[in-house]
């Protein structure tokens, strides 16, 4: 464990430590996407709309997993790096019983509940059957959801990065196969789709939890006096990214509702199209900044101050040259990437293809605010994560809603996150520079 966290990289082997993470992401986008081909393709525009009007249950969802997560990730690495292994598995062991505590009873509610949820979230009478049928799947298996982002964190937190990529790798492909014969082969439509994407969630969860309590594993389940009063500060450490993801759901039902007030639900679908390809360009920044935090929150528990500059170093390096190109790449292939959902002669598609190369302005700033953020929980400094967080993903998107739309109609609309980004890059370079002198990065 110590040998993995503190032995000096050079960049080669630095992009080689962080790269299961960053594969890991990219897999679980692209099986994202490849989920909302087989409901556009098989099933319909309508459907791929409806997915992204429940899209905010699953930011709620993946919110509770992600604070736990982050938080707690950290909060065991940094005990791991002080050679407190007893006290890092019951943290370990708190986070994972708090997870169902929490994923159990709402995953319940949601269950029943779920067709005055989706009305609520803006499902007209068309998408209506749809969202019920899709919502339904996925609050049953909520605390699956919450547990598979769990044990995925706490695997790389454990030393073991290849066999994380390895459960995100395989549960992709569960999800793709299941996809296939429950849509395709089977005609079950969208409630198919739910149910491959939880099951996709679920064996690589199972294999986990076998992990955990094998020989294998570092981290171990420890039932005895467990640290409670740990929960709140863990809950604080992580809750930037749990704001990322609660903001995304608030967002995302605005960015509903102006895409249907502009273009109706074709501009619904092209909405959904964008989100799509966000998410997988975004992923490569999202799984870079998971794979480093182990790295920070080791060292700084273990008051390593090189490896914490060095990691910092490495990392201004590939942010700023992984920018321009995944700009440039969203930029080029926009036509690709969309007509993988829709033929070239729909409405949607003109929609969609306007829309990415607009929306793609972000990836030239995304990639400092999302680290960032991630590197400042990794550090246990939930307060400032969630200042980056808040800002990138709710103030300053809420300004732009009111700002754009009035003023350039549709094209406003995906400007909005570009807008968001631009205007946190000054806050997070701002409390970079302020903190500096405190994380010695």
């Amino acid at each position: 464990m110590k040998a993995v966290f503190t032995k000096n990289f050079s960049f080669k082997e630095f992009l080689k430590f962080v790269a299961p993470a960053i594969v890991s992401m990219i897999f679980l986008s692209l099986y994202t996407i490849v989920d909302g081909v087989f409901v556009s393709r098989f099933i319909g525009p309508d459907a791929l709309a409806s997915i992204n009007i429940t899209l905010p249950i699953m930011n709620l969802i993946f919110g509770f997993g992600i604070m736990l997560s982050t938080g707690g990730a950290a909060v065991v690495s940094i005990k791991m790096g002080k050679h407190k292994m007893d006290e890092a598995n019951k943290t370990f062991t708190l986070v994972v019983l708090t997870a169902l505590a929490i994923g159990i009873p709402l995953g319940i509610i949601g269950f029943i509940f779920v067709e005055p949820i989706a009305v609520a979230l803006g499902a007209t009478d068309k998408l209506l059957p749809f969202c019920v049928n899709y919502g339904k799947w996925v609050f049953l298996f909520m605390p699956i959801f919450i547990t598979k982002a769990l044990f995925e964190f706490f695997v790389r937190a454990d030393g073991r990065f290849n066999f994380s990529m390895m459960l995100t790798i395989l549960g992709g492909i569960i999800n793709i196969i299941l996809d296939y014969t429950f849509i395709k082969i089977f005609g079950m439509g969208i409630a198919g789709a739910a149910i491959a994407t939880s099951l996709g969630a679920l064996i690589p969860s199972l294999i986990a939890l076998v992990y955990f309590m094998s020989s294998k594993s570092t981290l171990k389940f420890s039932f005895g006096k467990l640290p409670t009063r740990e929960l709140i500060s863990i809950m604080i450490n992580g809750s930037s990214e749990m704001v990322t993801e609660l903001s995304s759901g608030i967002t995302t039902f605005f960015f509903n509702i102006i895409a249907i007030k502009f273009a109706g639900e074709s501009g619904l679908a092209a909405l959904t199209i964008i989100l799509y390809a966000h998410f997988l360009l975004v992923s490569t920044y999202l799984g870079f900044s998971m794979g480093i935090s182990p790295l920070l929150s080791y060292n700084h528990g273990a008051k390593n101050i090189e490896k914490i500059k060095e990691t910092f170093k490495y990392s201004k390096q590939f942010i700023i040259g992984s920018g321009f190109l995944i700009f440039a790449i969203a930029m080029i292939f926009a036509p690709e990437l969309v007509v993988i959902f829709v033929p070239k002669s729909s409405h949607v598609y003109e929609l969609a293809c306007s829309g990415l190369k607009l929306f793609s302005i972000c990836f030239l700033f995304c990639g400092i605010n999302i680290c960032s953020s991630g590197m400042f929980t990794a550090f246990s400094n939930g307060k400032l994560s969630s200042i980056i967080a808040l800002s990138r993903s709710l103030v300053f998107v809420m300004i732009g809603f009111a700002i754009l739309p009035n003023l350039l109609a549709i094209d406003g609309l995906w400007l909005v996150v570009p807008f968001a980004e631009i205007l946190t890059l000054g806050i997070s370079i701002y409390l970079l520079k302020k903190y500096k002198a405190v994380y010695h990065y």
